[in-house]
């Protein structure tokens, strides 16, 4: 009897200590993170149902845009409401917002940008080329404040061999746009392994960008299969984090306050639109 005992505790005992040895395997070759915490969360009204882009403006108030009007939407956190709505153009599918002083940018799908001059005072708008091709589905688009430039993250675009996804600048003051990748994510780096995708092109599809206060990490959002990378100020991978799909359904907008406040929103595809302040470990 004391023999079986000897055997079946043996058992479980190799049967624990191998469990254990693969979680400790897996946990430190795993580049996949899941710390992260959601401190508050703003439900917003169904203009901002289709809400792609956000920028802080300060004094608590976020400037969004939504896929289908071309409308700046100036949204107030403290009274959680919409504040000012600013007509920039007409219909179309726009993806994010930039704020840059006394200007907003809006990015268009098709990589055309909007500078809308004074826009809370006496809006006036020009309109810039990028890639001059619609090869490309852009919908991430930020300020690089230490560069005097704005970044534009392609989402898709129709060369899927491409092992990246590049990362573009546009000139603030020249108005001119660098047809070469500041920045390439790069879609077979290791950070990447554990991603439940077989194509490649897919593995990480930007859907907005920005860049930390002291312009050290850049950070991106998926929001088709919802992600949130990390990179340096080089543009080196450091950090990827899967986003539970129930409390981000489809994040679109990032932005972060001078205080380090990192906000996110989601389209109300699967729910009610919201802002969510977020904080990664």
């Amino acid at each position: 009897m004391k023999t079986e005992f000897k055997i079946i505790l043996g058992t479980f005992l190799f049967i624990g200590l191998t469990v254990f040895a693969f979680t400790q395997k897996h946990h430190k070759t795993n580049p996949i993170y899941k710390n992260y915490k959601i401190i508050n969360q703003w439900e917003l009204p169904p203009v901002l149902q289709e809400i792609s882009g956000i920028s802080w403006i300060g004094d608590h108030k976020i400037a969004c845009i939504e896929d289908e009007d071309g409308t700046i939407f100036i949204y107030n956190l403290k009274t959680s409401s919409i504040e000012q709505r600013i007509d920039f153009a007409d219909q179309g599918d726009y993806e994010d917002i930039a704020i840059v002083n006394h200007d907003a940018y809006v990015l268009r799908s098709d990589g055309i940008i909007f500078e809308v001059e004074n826009y809370l005072t006496n809006p006036t708008v020009e309109k810039f080329s990028t890639f001059n091709d619609v090869s490309r589905n852009v919908e991430g688009l930020t300020l690089d404040k230490a560069n005097n430039r704005l970044l534009i993250a392609v989402k898709d675009e129709k060369h899927k061999e491409k092992a990246f996804k590049g990362v573009y600048a546009f000139s603030i003051e020249t108005k001119k746009f660098q047809f070469l990748p500041v920045y390439k994510i790069d879609l077979k780096n290791e950070i990447f392994k554990n991603i439940d995708e077989k194509k490649t092109h897919k593995l990480m599809r930007p859907s907005a960008l920005t860049v930390t206060n002291n312009a050290e990490k850049i950070y991106y959002l998926d929001g088709a299969q919802p992600k949130f990378l990390v990179t340096d100020a080089e543009g080196n991978l450091e950090k990827l984090y899967q986003l539970n799909e129930e409390e981000f359904y489809q994040p679109e907008g990032i932005t972060i306050s001078p205080d380090n406040r990192i906000f996110i929103s989601n389209e109300g595809k699967k729910a009610e639109p919201n802002i969510l302040e977020v904080e990664f470990y």
